[in-house]
């Protein structure tokens, strides 16, 4: 059984994700907190499996949003569709990380749904088992990658952020036709990078409480660039 053992920059010690399933340290660190009154909010019915699991499907229902892909040049691909649910993921992790402790093991399970949703679309896509293994471990490390350049861009401001995006999905995949009705390349480059900072921004405000409630996770999406 393949594990990907991957790392959360900021976080020490490091996640350590089972990409097919729990590991025993989960189960220990669940074991070591449980009953404890600051952590109450994780347990019952909410458990940090069920909470990242409605987390994550909120990250790529909104990663899936036809306006990145229509209106600001993100390529409807494998790869294109990547990069968007990373960008969500990271703010929503990075959003856990200025949380502190309290949210150490709901980070750990949202990252493991996003390892085990890498391995389930690969299998679903046809790929041979003797590849989903090494795919699954490079989506993770892109992850990885992306949350550091993604958390360093996020404090330079929306156009450093810009140029991050646009790295990434030039790195990933092939550039698209050029549509004359769409939006310029930097441009809409910029709005993705100024809906991230708004949305990162407001998760920030946010009580924690109020982001696990089940209320939307992000700012609205601009489809026009104002100066």
């Amino acid at each position: 059984m393949f594990r990907a053992d991957i790392q959360v920059p900021g976080r020490e010690p490091y996640v350590r994700v089972g990409a097919l399933g729990r590991t025993s340290r989960s189960n220990e660190a669940i074991e070591c907190i449980r009953g404890k009154k600051m952590f109450a909010w994780l347990y019952g019915r909410n458990n940090p499996r069920r909470i990242a699991g409605r987390l994550y499907e909120a990250i790529v229902t909104q990663a899936r949003n036809p306006a990145f892909y229509s209106d600001h040049g993100v390529p409807d691909t494998l790869e294109g569709r990547y990069e968007m649910v990373v960008a969500h993921l990271v703010l929503v992790i990075e959003r856990l990380r200025a949380q502190g402790d309290t949210s150490e093991l709901l980070s750990r399970a949202l990252v493991e749904r996003f390892v085990t949703d890498m391995d389930d679309s690969m299998r679903e896509l046809g790929v041979g088992d003797t590849s989903v293994a090494k795919k699954v471990k490079g989506a993770a490390a892109g992850l990885v990658e992306r949350t550091a350049a993604y958390r360093k861009e996020l404090k330079a401001g929306p156009e450093h952020l810009a140029a991050e995006i646009r790295r990434n999905i030039e790195g990933n995949v092939e550039a698209p036709a050029a549509n004359p009705a769409a939006i310029p390349p930097r441009d809409a480059d910029l709005i993705i990078a100024r809906y991230l900072y708004r949305s990162a921004e407001a998760l920030a405000r946010r009580p924690i409480q109020d982001i696990l409630s089940g209320k939307p996770l992000f700012e609205p999406i601009q489809l026009t660039l104002t100066r």
